[in-house]
């Protein structure tokens, strides 16, 4: 060690022994001389990464002034954790993981941010002691309600993961996950709308980007949670949990959002609740999401003309909301049972533009294409060329979507059938394969033969 910082050293020792005595450096001026001591000695360790030699220093530090420093309980948790990954034997590394608990509970008793470390704390939990998760479970229950929005993402993630860890064991019932998912929700959405409103205020770069990062994060725990939830829950498991919220908080808009959101993702749709929740969010809030919800709640009463009104709002409302597609394919769904045909087309082709690959909304033209035969044409090949041109669409639907091949196949068969037959082509003048317009559609198909 250099003269330099030999000097340094013992000037802070003196310093310790005349005014840190009797204070958080220590209980007596001795106590304090030490303490000095051994932050200045361990921390040169540390920032080498040296934790071996670090260890007896920081552990003097830890017991004789507890007070002194948050730093020793963060570099203490980075210090334990690369003990506990390189110890081999289980009964020294289970030791090493009871001091790391200790260094949060600790950390704790003299520096606060409760919330905060037992999410830390909880999190290391369930890394540490997945053989029994349920201790961790209880600390990131606290760490939640405790932080409530102002939790860290991770750890909204950690609780409800650890829920469902649990569950999946069968040492926890599933209302637990069922009941746990709206306040977590409520929680998430409370922080995303606070960070957003930060990132709003923000003056500098540096700002911008934290606040960016952090509604990232809360949106990507919201997203995993989301998918969770919905694996598992049934409507008869939403429902009550739902109906028994809006009572308590009938007019919260969160609780409301959360609930319509739920209901329509798990197509919980045919319930009175998911009528109560829809008609009252779009009262409170008319929205792309509340008009959406009564479309869907027309829709399933078979009210479409009252649904497609609401469908058409909740696209108008949607500029550049992530659901714009759902919101279209669903108005182009409405607008054919309603026999507007050209305004169903109108809306898939707007839904395939956010999505080339979306083949319910290739299926949903070939249907209105089809649907519109008797008023496209009397003339027997001209409507048979709206078939051809139906079919084409379905072709193309499976084409780009596996997924809808079946559906398509299925179409394809029905409407072969209203193909005109050889004869007929041959008196039109036509030939299997020509090109042929289809005039109330404006656009062009191949001829195709009934029987091939």
């Amino acid at each position: 060690m250099s003269m330099k910082k030999n000097i340094w050293i013992f000037a802070l020792v003196i310093l310790a022994g005349s005014v840190f005595g009797q204070g958080k450096y220590g209980s007596t001026a001795e106590d304090s001389v030490e303490c000095v001591t051994n932050i200045s000695l361990y921390k040169e360790h540390y920032k080498q990464k040296n934790y071996t030699d670090a260890k007896s220093g920081w552990i003097n530090v830890f017991e004789i002034c507890p007070q002194s420093q948050k730093s020793t309980y963060l570099n203490g948790v980075k210090m334990y954790r690369y003990f506990i990954a390189k110890e081999k034997d289980p009964a020294i590394k289970q030791t090493l993981i009871d001091t790391l608990f200790m260094i949060y509970d600790r950390r704790i008793e003299y520096f606060k941010q409760e919330a905060y470390v037992l999410g830390r704390k909880g999190s290391d939990m369930t890394k540490y002691q997945k053989e029994d998760l349920l201790p961790a479970y209880e600390t990131l229950k606290k760490s939640v309600y405790l932080g409530k929005s102002k939790t860290e993402a991770g750890v909204f993630v950690k609780y409800y993961q650890t829920i469902y860890l649990l569950y999946s064991d069968e040492k926890m019932d599933k209302s637990v996950l069922i009941e746990e998912f709206l306040p977590i929700s409520e929680f998430i959405n409370g922080a995303l709308f606070d960070n957003r409103a930060n990132l709003l205020e923000a003056t500098t770069d540096k700002n911008k980007k934290k606040y960016t990062t952090k509604v990232e994060q809360y949106t990507s725990a919201k997203s995993t949670i989301d998918d969770i939830f919905i694996k598992i829950a049934l409507c008869g498991d939403i429902e009550p949990i739902i109906e028994k919220r809006i009572a308590e908080k009938p007019n919260d808009l969160q609780t409301l959002r959360i609930a319509s959101f739920l209901l329509a993702k798990r197509e919980c749709t045919d319930s009175e609740i998911f009528a109560t929740v829809s008609i009252k969010l779009y009262e409170l809030e008319p929205s792309a999401r509340s008009a959406y919800g009564l479309g869907l709640l027309m829709s399933k009463r078979k009210e479409y003309s009252e649904a497609a009104k609401f469908l058409k709002q909740s696209v108008e409302l949607c500029e550049d909301c992530p659901d714009k597609e759902k919101y279209l394919l669903k108005a182009a769904k409405v607008y054919y049972f309603e026999n507007q045909n050209k305004t169903a087309v109108k809306y898939a082709r707007q839904a395939i533009k956010l999505n080339p690959n979306n083949g319910d909304a290739y299926l949903t033209i070939g249907m209105a294409i089809a649907g519109s035969a008797n008023d496209c044409s009397s003339d027997a090949i001209e409507k048979s060329a709206v078939y051809w041109l139906a079919t084409d669409y379905f072709y193309k639907a499976k084409s780009v979507d596996p997924s809808v091949a079946e559906q398509a196949n299925k179409y394809i068969a029905t409407y072969k059938k209203y193909y005109a037959n050889k004869e007929a082509v041959f008196f039109a003048n036509l030939k299997e394969g020509d090109t042929f317009t289809v005039n109330c559609w404006n656009e062009n198909t191949k001829v195709k033969i009934n029987g091939n």
